[in-house]
């Protein structure tokens, strides 16, 4: 399952959560306020292969050179 990023409308909070993809933008609700006005963010992962060079970094959620 992946995890998914959202904010809340009402409180401004951000929260992850692992949903199903199918899942992922119903019966949502805001676990700080309890508002059901919130909205999937885009993940910093989506974009973390990309760079300036236009060269891929091999995508994933790794920090640019691997582990240390």
């Amino acid at each position: 399952m992946p995890m998914y990023e959202y904010r809340c409308q009402e409180c401004g909070k951000l929260y992850e959560q692992l949903r199903r993809m199918s899942e992922a933008d119903t019966n949502l609700q805001c676990p700080h306020c309890g508002s059901q006005k919130v909205e999937r963010q885009v993940s910093a992962c989506a974009f973390s292969g990309f760079s300036s060079g236009g060269s891929s970094g091999g995508g994933g959620c790794t920090p640019r050179g691997g582990f240390s």
